[in-house]
């Protein structure tokens, strides 16, 4: 369920992360603030990789209560542990173990967590499947399942959030209310031998770029973070700390989409 390769098309050996900013109007502009002392993070999608070090990093940046979602309980309480050590007794972290393909139970554990935090700040949707396939050798079953993970889960994602960071914009002008997806280059450069993930990760970045250009002016921030090739730790950018430092960054930021080369 975590989102531990996402690949796509880059230049192997290049450390450049390029940030386009969307030409829609923004109506808010992010600047110097005082620091909110109640900050909620919900991260859909939790594992080693990408997930974890995002939530390491934004507990380590006065994120106080951090909610992780993944499938499988054992990974969730080694993430719990890791964010805690990392984070100090500062951070309060829960973990919530379900299927977002399942999404009765998925909404239903949405709701369970915003009785434990309260409304998010920052909700950070990091759940994929990440497998080749090849045309025709893939049961249709296959695709269907693919789209649950990352376009159909997506959307019951933003359905719950998207109203809450509205209101805490409306009610906090200090709030950073964010939206934030991890994606790839595969919506514009996609690969054959991943035809279902090219095809479910433009489907994903199509539904952010309407999400922002409804919410964007509403004060919230809805953005992409697209990482360029497979995530190594050995990687010189793409290694799962660097990823998630550049996701802090980001998270700071009012642009649409960053590129993570």
């Amino acid at each position: 369920m975590s989102n531990p390769a996402a690949p796509g098309l880059g230049h192997k050996n290049s450390t450049r992360i390029r940030t386009r900013t969307r030409t829609c109007i923004r109506t808010y502009a992010r600047g110097p603030r005082l620091p909110r002392t109640d900050r909620s993070l919900v991260l859909i999608g939790s594992g080693p990789g990408i997930g974890r070090h995002v939530a390491v990093e934004f507990a380590r940046k006065r994120f106080n209560k951090v909610a992780l979602i993944a499938r499988n309980p054992a990974q969730l309480a080694d993430d719990k542990a890791v964010v805690e050590a990392a984070a100090g007794e500062q951070v309060t972290v829960k973990t919530f173990a379900v299927d977002v393909t399942d999404t009765a139970k998925f909404r239903s554990t949405l709701d369970d967590i915003r009785k434990v935090f309260g409304a998010p700040e920052c909700v950070y949707f990091n759940a994929a499947r990440v497998i080749p396939t090849q045309f025709f050798a893939v049961k249709e079953e296959e695709t269907l399942y693919a789209f649950k993970t990352n376009v159909t889960a997506l959307y019951a994602t933003a359905e719950w959030a998207l109203p809450q960071l509205v209101a805490l914009k409306a009610s906090d002008p200090d709030a950073q209310p964010s939206f934030l997806v991890t994606n790839s280059l595969l919506p514009k450069f996609p690969i054959a031998d991943l035809f279902v993930l090219s095809m479910v990760k433009a489907a994903q970045r199509n539904m952010m770029q309407s999400l922002s250009d409804v919410y964007a002016p509403q004060g919230v921030h809805v953005g992409v973070i697209a990482v360029g090739g497979p995530v190594d730790p050995s990687a010189p950018t793409l290694n799962p700390p660097n990823i998630a430092a550049r996701a802090w960054e980001f998270f700071n930021q009012n642009d649409f989409e960053v590129e993570i080369m």
